[in-house]
């Protein structure tokens, strides 16, 4: 029922005037708005008349009509409005692109002057809503311009129109009950207000209040006039709005673009540049301003390149069809030679722009700098070539390890049946003796050929030890000789008493590989090349690398060649990893001779040959190597008694049998007991079945199924103070065992001298 209204708990001034309205025996006319069962808002138009009968309780008729049709409606007509009064008023008041505040100003005055009123004023809501400021007024005093600041509530008059599809009228100040009117409009003086809103109920941008002393109505002709006056100005606003958001977004766009580091330029058709952005004119070198009206075809292409890249514009300038004109040549690669005569290569994509007629009068270009990136798939294709060489030599590596690996076990049985012949052979015999030693010592030369193409594996990460260079360096330039053309002469200074460095034989090796190399490629297949080996005190001198000083002595390894040298390259630059002008390898071998506290220094001297002034001469300096660790590389000779280890039992365990028969004859002749075995499966459970038989076992460590590190290791869990001798033909492999057993093993290289082993073994039973 009507009257249980009262009992809701509607607390809006709607409900609240409905109810007094009623009360007072008037009838209401109004909106009231529902929430349906489905939860969609409903508007209803309502009617609430009271019938009064003599001697009966007082009744009500209403009627409501359901207004949601015509709500929409309303919206629809609303948007209809504001493009009607954009085309037919805003071209009167608006178009003049007079500031927001000038606009609001002299509208208000129009409109008060229109309903003749005595004073007005235009708020702007802000974002929340919840407070307007005064952005004009018209003869106010204490409503101020751009200071004055109303709070808009739902029980005032400002959120009452905010919720009002129409204009609000307060014919008096004192008999509105709907809702409240501000204070600071009060105090202005007058009774009576009219308050319409500016802009879209949803997103509204303002009110516009009209005050006067006596009350006021509006009929429909004032609506119609009032409405749209509201259309203009939230028309103007907003286009002045959107224009804001323009220019903002292409600035936006400009910085991005600018970021993008993209080459924007539009050339008319007369080939000057009309429009250039900012990265372009980095690029080009010049300023945006400058750019202006330059000929780009005659300013940045050269010779060469000007007259085709000419044609190709103009054929696009000169198409008609749209579709053909919008191209994208994502592989035009241009060089242009900027204002500081650096040639940049520009990727760029071209599109045709249109006049107003559709013919093409201009082209956009958009180009990407590309520059680095050629540099970068340059240095690229260098490194990979590097790579492949490097992959080249680390087959080679790994083939001649394995091809060291058959040759050591050869070796062996040549060398160890050599020795043997020779102790056995009649002394007066000394012819066979004679053959038997040609046979030794061919295999000696062979067994360091083998050492020498071990050292050659790029993937020997083994220990930097005590090396005595002189032989080493021997036997590399001697293997490597025979890469050189008869017609290039090497002349050698090599000194044989220097002290022992810190070195991998591997990566020494690889060293010199390098420089030999690059002496080669210098020479052109003609000259000479020098190097030398010595021991030199420095004072004062200075490391090309490191730029550090050097005050001492070192092993200097030496070289020059009859060449140019490194004309015209920046000494500094050769020891850059990125530099790709040069393969010297000199970043690399800097990296391994810093590794172990030495130095490079490269000088120029006066050079004999009339086709070079200088020759450039590389000393690599190596530090010398403690006493103690040449000491360490001695063997120790052991007063040993033969009588006590006589008769000890041997286990020698080899997959190949000349080796493993060689060995047992060799112990079988000096007084051993040996059980030689060529399957480590089958010595394993041998030694599991009788551990206590064998004194010493001696093994190979390249085997099948089980290598000799871990027969080594299972035996040891038998026999824990059993010594075991392994042997193998790969250095860094022992280097590796020894690391990880150093005291419960014995390690010797292949192929063994036979005093050597016979020394080892007495050696480790004497100590028993």
């Amino acid at each position: 029922s009507i009257l249980q209204l009262k009992k809701i708990t509607q607390t809006t001034p709607t409900y609240n005037f409905l109810i007094s309205t009623l009360e007072r025996g008037e009838t209401w006319k109004g909106e009231l708005q529902f929430r349906h069962k489905n939860n969609e808002p409903m508007y209803l138009d309502a009617t609430v008349k009271p019938i009064n009968l003599k001697n009966q309780p007082t009744r009500y008729i209403a009627t409501f009509t359901e207004i949601n049709h015509q709500k929409k409606l309303i919206d629809s007509l609303k948007q209809r409005a504001h493009q009607q009064g954009l085309i037919a008023i805003l071209g009167q008041i608006s178009l003049n692109n007079i500031p927001i505040s000038d606009l609001l100003e002299q509208t208000l005055a129009v409109v008060c002057g229109s309903f003749n009123v005595s004073a007005g004023f235009i708020l702007e809501i802000s974002v929340n809503g919840e407070k307007a400021l005064v952005r004009t007024a018209y003869n106010t005093s204490s409503i101020k311009p751009e200071k004055t600041v109303l709070n808009i509530e739902e029980s005032n008059i400002l959120g009452y129109t905010l919720h009002s599809e129409r204009p609000i009228v307060c014919e008096s100040y004192n008999d509105e009950v709907r809702f409240k009117i501000s204070d600071p409009i009060i105090k202005e003086g007058h009774n009576s207000i009219i308050c319409a809103l500016i802009g879209e109920k949803k997103y509204p941008f303002g009110i516009i209040s009209l005050l006067s002393d006596t009350p006021r109505n509006l009929n429909i002709d004032d609506i119609h006039f009032l409405q749209p006056v509201c259309n203009i100005l939230a028309e103007a606003i907003n286009r002045k709005n959107m224009e804001k958001a323009l220019r903002y977004e292409q600035e936006l766009s400009r910085k991005y673009l600018d970021v993008a580091k993209i080459v924007f330029i539009v050339i008319d058709k007369a080939e000057k540049i009309i429009l250039a952005n900012r990265h372009a004119a980095s690029v080009l070198g010049y300023s945006q301003e400058d750019l202006a009206g330059v000929n780009f075809f005659d300013r940045f292409l050269s010779d060469e390149i000007k007259e085709n890249e000419k044609n190709e514009f103009h054929k696009l300038i000169n198409k008609k069809n749209r579709d053909a004109t919008s191209t994208n040549t994502g592989g035009n690669i241009t060089p242009i030679l900027n204002k500081n005569l650096q040639t940049r290569y520009i990727k760029w994509k071209h599109t045709a722009l249109y006049d107003e007629d559709g013919d093409v009068n201009s082209v956009l270009s958009a180009g990407e700098d590309i520059t680095e990136i050629l540099a970068q798939e340059k240095e690229q294709k260098q490194l990979e070539k590097k790579l492949n060489q490097a992959q080249k030599m680390e087959a080679v590596g790994m083939l001649a390890g394995g091809i060291a690996h058959d040759f050591n076990n050869i070796l062996v049985s040549i060398l160890g049946f050599s020795d043997l012949a020779i102790e056995n052979i009649n002394d007066k015999d000394s012819k066979l003796h004679d053959y038997l030693s040609q046979i030794k010592n061919s295999g000696i030369k062979a067994r360091d050929i083998i050492a020498q193409m071990q050292s050659i594996n790029l993937q020997d990460e083994t220990p930097n030890k005590a090396i005595a260079l002189p032989s080493l360096l021997k036997g590399t330039l001697k293997m490597l000789r025979s890469a050189l053309p008869s017609s290039i002469d090497m002349k050698l200074n090599i000194h044989n008493d220097i002290p022992a460095v810190h070195v991998n034989a591997s990566k020494f090796n690889q060293m010199v590989m390098h420089l030999l190399t690059n002496a080669r490629n210098s020479l052109n297949g003609k000259g000479s090349i020098f190097i030398d080996l010595t021991l030199v005190s420095f004072s004062k001198n200075t490391c090309s690398a490191c730029n550090k000083k050097i005050d001492n002595e070192y092993v200097v390894f030496s070289i020059k060649d009859s060449g140019p040298g490194f004309t015209n390259i920046n000494v500094n630059d050769l020891f850059e990893l990125s530099n790709a002008t040069t393969s010297s390898g000199l970043a690399q071998i800097s990296k391994l001779v810093h590794e172990n506290n030495g130095h490079i220094i490269i000088s120029e001297t006066p050079s004999n040959n009339p086709a070079s002034k200088n020759e450039t001469n590389i000393q690599i300096l190596f530090e010398i190597a403690h006493k103690s660790d040449n000491e360490k590389q001695k063997k120790h000779d052991d007063k040993i008694d033969p009588s006590t280890v006589h008769g000890k039992h041997i286990m020698i365990v080899d997959d190949e049998n000349s080796v493993a028969a060689y060995m047992g004859e060799l112990f079988n002749g000096i007084g051993f007991n040996t059980h030689v075995f060529c399957d480590s499966m089958e010595a394993l459970e041998t030694f599991k079945n009788k551990p206590d038989d064998y004194d010493l076992v001696i093994t190979d460590q390249t085997m099948p199924v089980l290598t000799g590190d871990l027969l080594a290791e299972k035996i040891s869990k038998l026999k824990p103070d059993l010594p075991i001798i392994i042997c193998s033909g790969h250095s860094d492999i022992i280097t590796k065992l020894e690391s990880e057993n150093p005291s419960s093993l014995c390690f010797l290289k292949k192929p063994v001298d036979s005093a050597e082993l016979i020394h080892t073994v007495m050696s480790l039973l004497s100590n028993r």
